[in-house]
C-alpha cells in the first residue's frame, strides 16, 4: 500500500540491512524516535446505516451531524541494525460510553536474520487486505464500507518470517497467530497455573488451534505496483457477526464457545497507468463453516461474505494548482449470507468520490473531503433497504 501522501520518514526504521557485529552495536544504547498523527472528521449523514434499518417501511431517512477525533502515537526503537521495534498507540476520546480509549496497535520486535529473512514477534496491525489500517494511508476520507474491522480481521498477537530477496520480484511473509477474526484472537494467553486450570480456548485461542497466514507479493514493473494474494485459516476463527453485515430481524444468533473454521482468501494489487494516476483492485472471500457449542457442534452457523472494490486515484500535476491536489473515485460491492435459520443473502455497495489536498503545500497537514452514497438491502425481507448519502470533511495532521 502507498501513502496517499508522504508521511514524514521520522523515526522509520529499516529492517533490511545486513546484520551488524556485536563489536559495532555491543555500546550503543538504543535510539528511540516518535512519530504519528491526529485525525479529525465532520460527517453528515442521511442515514444512520446500519442502525437505523426500519421495520414498516421502505426507506426510513435521518440526519446526523457528528464529530470524531482519534490519534496515533508511535514509538520506534533501534537497538541495533539487526534489532528493532515499535510501539502503536490509538487513542480515541471516548466511546459510546463516554470512556477515552486507548489500544494498542503494534508491539512488536523485529530482527533482520540475515540479509533475506526478517523475524517479527509482537502484537502488530492486521495483515490481510488491501485498504490501509492507518488514514495517512488511505485515498479516501473514511476507510470505507468494506473497512478493516470485519472481513479483514483483528489486530493479531503472533510471529511471522517474511523472505524478501534482493532482485527477486516475489516476496511474503508467514504468519502463526492466536487467530483471526474474534475478539479473543488479539488477547493475550494467560498461563495455566499449577493450582487453577487453564483460561478457556475462546479467551487464550493459542492453547490450540491456532491461525495460519500467508501473504504473497509479486512485484511488478515500475515503482509501487504489486499483486497480492492474502491466505488465512482460522480452525476456531468465525463468528457470524464478522462476515455479516447486520443481525437480521427476528433473528437470535446463538452465543457460542468456538466460532466455525474460517477460511479466507483475497487477491489486490495496484498500478500506476500513467504519471499521478493510480488504479487498485480487490476482492476477497470469507468462507465460515459451523461453529461449536462445548465442543458439539452446531450446524446451520456458518457461512459466507465475498466482497470487492475497484479505486482510482489521480494526482494534479505539480504547478497546475498552488497545492498539492488529487481525486479518488471509488466503488465497492460485498454480499454476504448465513446458514442459520431465518439467515437471508444481503448485499451492500458504495460509490465514493473523494477530493485530498495539502493546503498549505506540506506533506504534514492534510484537508480532505468525500461523499459517498451507499445502498443496503437485506433480501429476504425486502423492506430492509438504506440509501444513505455521507459528507465527510477531514483535518489531519502527521508528525
Amino acid at each position: 500500500m502507498n501513502l496517499r501522501y508522504l508521511v514524514p520518514a521520522l523515526g522509520i526504521i529499516a529492517v533490511s540491512i545486513p546484520v551488524a557485529s556485536a563489536a559495532d552495536t555491543a555500546a550503543a544504547a538504543p535510539v528511540v524516535t516518535f512519530d504519528g498523527w491526529i485525525d479529525n472528521k465532520l460527517t453528515i449523514s442521511s442515514a444512520n446505516y446500519p442502525a437505523d434499518l426500519p421495520a414498516t417501511s421502505k426507506n426510513e431517512k435521518a440526519t446526523e451531524v457528528g464529530f470524531a477525533n482519534e490519534s496515533s502515537l508511535k514509538a520506534n526503537i533501534k537497538v541495533s541494525d539487526s534489532v528493532s521495534g515499535k510501539i502503536n498507540i490509538w487513542l480515541s476520546p471516548a466511546d459510546g460510553t463516554g470512556t477515552s480509549v486507548v489500544d494498542v496497535r503494534d508491539a512488536y520486535l523485529n530482527v533482520v536474520v540475515n540479509n533475506d529473512l526478517t523475524w517479527q514477534t509482537g502484537k502488530y496491525e492486521r495483515p490481510i487486505g488491501w485498504i490501509s489500517p492507518e488514514p495517512t494511508g488511505l485515498y479516501t476520507v473514511n476507510n470505507s464500507l468494506i473497512g478493516y474491522t470485519n472481513i479483514y480481521g483483528n489486530d493479531v498477537i503472533g510471529t511471522n518470517i517474511t523472505w524478501a530477496q534482493k532482485g527477486v520480484p516475489l516476496w511474503g511473509s508467514f504468519h502463526l497467530t492466536n487467530g483471526y477474526f474474534t475478539p479473543a484472537d488479539s488477547a493475550s494467553v494467560t498461563p495455566k497455573s499449577a493450582f487453577g486450570a487453564p483460561n478457556s480456548k475462546v479467551a487464550t485461542r493459542g492453547n490450540s488451534d491456532l491461525g495460519f497466514g500467508l501473504d504473497l507479493t509479486w512485484n511488478l514493473p515500475g515503482d509501487g505496483n504489486f499483486v497480492t494474494l492474502d491466505l488465512a485459516d482460522d480452525p476456531h476463527g468465525g463468528l457470524p457477526a464478522n462476515y455479516l453485515l447486520t443481525a437480521p430481524g427476528g433473528v437470535v444468533i446463538p452465543a457460542l464457545d468456538e466460532g466455525g473454521n474460517a477460511l479466507l482468501v483475497g487477491l489486490n494489487g495496484q498500478y500506476n497507468v500513467i504519471k499521478g494516476l493510480l488504479v487498485a483492485a480487490e476482492v476477497v472471500m470469507l468462507q465460515v463453516g459451523d461453529a461449536k457449542d462445548a465442543g458439539a457442534t452446531v450446524t446451520n452457523t456458518g457461512g459466507r461474505r465475498t466482497q470487492g472494490l475497484i479505486l482510482a486515484n489521480y494526482a494534479l500535476p505539480k504547478g497546475t494548482a498552488s497545492f498539492p491536489i488529487s481525486f479518488t473515485g471509488e466503488i465497492q460491492m460485498i454480499e454476504a449470507k448465513g446458514k442459520y435459520a431465518g439467515a437471508d443473502t444481503e448485499k451492500a455497495t458504495e460509490e465514493t468520490i473523494a477530493v485530498l489536498t495539502n493546503p498549505t503545500n506540506s506533506t504534514w497537514f492534510g484537508l480532505n473531503g468525500e461523499l459517498s452514497f451507499t445502498q443496503y438491502t437485506d433480501g429476504t425481507t425486502g423492506f430492509n433497504k438504506i440509501n444513505a448519502i455521507v459528507l465527510s470533511i477531514e483535518a489531519i495532521l502527521s508528525f
